[in-house]
């Protein structure tokens, strides 16, 4: 068996606000529709963050307890990344998408298959529904680079690490 690679494997799309109607599955009209934006080749690999972050920790021992005892509380969850700018206006997608702080939308990943690839039943994705920050800009790195800003999500209830893609509408 070979390992997972994620050369050109991850896909990641945003999603507008009432673009998906079951987080647990979302169907393939939905996340391949014209509003959909897919922001693959849009997101620098350096500093993206989507995914858990780690569980908060309950400890409540019983009065009989010889020591603290725990278990995992609520799931925290990070989302943010660094897009490219560009030139023209009609390619600047992130910055006339992310225009400011409160909209919402999803966050939908793919890992394991093309980013080129349309979304198709059966694929396994993960769906974060988030509300955007504030878009900043990010300082040129001193050896020159690309214009780049930032935009860092907050994570709402309801995110499915492992849904799967219906067929239709």
């Amino acid at each position: 068996m070979g390992k997972m690679l994620s050369q050109a494997n991850i896909k990641l799309v945003w999603v507008p606000e009432s673009g998906i109607t079951s987080l647990a599955a979302p169907t393939a009209t939905e996340l391949n529709a014209g509003t959909v934006v897919d922001l693959s080749c849009l997101v620098a690999k350096s500093n993206y963050l989507l995914g858990a972050a780690g569980d908060e920790s309950i400890s409540d021992p019983a009065l009989c307890d010889e020591g603290n005892t725990s278990v995992p509380g609520n799931t925290n969850y990070e989302a943010g990344m660094d897009f490219f700018r560009y030139e023209d206006t009609g390619d600047d997608i992130p910055w006339t998408t992310f225009t400011g702080k409160g909209i919402d939308g999803f966050l939908v990943e793919r890992r394991g298959q093309p980013f080129s690839e349309d979304f198709a039943a059966a694929d396994v994705v993960a769906v974060f529904p988030v509300i955007t920050g504030t878009p900043r800009a990010l300082p040129v790195p001193e050896n020159g680079g690309y214009e780049k800003f930032r935009v860092d999500f907050f994570v709402q209830s309801g995110v499915d690490l492992r849904a799967v893609v219906a067929a239709g509408a």
